[in-house]
């Protein structure tokens, strides 16, 4: 076997395809009778659709992983693309595309499309590295931060790490400033997440104090500014 060829369902084929278009996709072929049916092909990535009506995107449970060389450069490039084509690149709701994020076994980000198919994109991480955003020095915490960071990054699930911090018992103030920093980023992006303030006083001053330290404290300053503007 030397490939495996997806095939997804979607409620309208027509606009299913429009929108793998605008992320850089050729069409390989569209039929709309007996049965709606498409295929579409980006470089090794080759995907089929299936069309009916009776297909509801937000009850729709089909995924996939797709495992790419360069994550960073395939999200680039369909954030890109959608822009170009629409003026915005859709965050929420469906379709979405979101940020790439660092996980325990890789580097991805997720794409859901009209359809509401949801395809995970990504990029294995090298054998023993790791994950410096995910990981605490404190011996206490690391464990507790670990979880925290995947149910915000892994899961997508903001709302669910709030309404659980407490029981985490992160105490923030035996952290040094290095897990400080990285605390405080989770915080912000939980914040971010949630269309909340975000309260940045106590990194920008953290920053302020350790910017020439080493380089560990330029990587906090690029996500910072990344959570800011939105980029991340």
């Amino acid at each position: 076997m030397n490939k495996v060829i997806p095939i997804l369902p979607c409620p309208d084929i027509r606009g299913q395809i429009e929108f793998y278009q605008q992320l850089g996709f050729e069409i390989k072929g569209v039929y709309t009778s007996p049965n709606p049916y498409a295929a579409v092909q980006l470089g090794n990535i080759e995907l089929h659709f299936w069309g009916n009506r009776k297909n509801v995107p937000a009850e729709n449970s089909s995924m996939c992983f797709i495992l790419v060389d360069d994550v960073d450069a395939i999200n680039d490039a369909f954030t890109n693309s959608l822009k170009a084509h629409t003026g915005k690149v859709p965050r929420s709701g469906i379709p979405k595309i979101t940020k790439v994020r660092d996980l325990v076994a890789d580097r991805r980000f997720t794409l859901t499309d009209p359809g509401g198919n949801t395809l995970f994109i990504g990029t294995p991480v090298k054998d023993g590295s790791v994950n410096f955003f995910r990981t605490l020095q404190h011996e206490t915490f690391a464990k507790k931060f670990t979880v925290l960071y995947d149910i915000v990054y892994s899961k997508e699930a903001p709302e669910l790490a709030a309404e659980t911090l407490p029981k985490y018992g992160i105490v923030k103030d035996q952290l040094d400033d290095l897990d400080k920093a990285k605390y405080l980023l989770v915080m912000l992006e939980i914040q971010r997440s949630l269309k909340q303030p975000l309260e940045d006083a106590e990194l920008k001053a953290l920053l302020k104090v350790n910017k020439d330290v080493n380089d560990d404290w330029q990587k906090i300053e690029d996500r910072y500014q990344a959570i800011v503007k939105g980029d991340d």
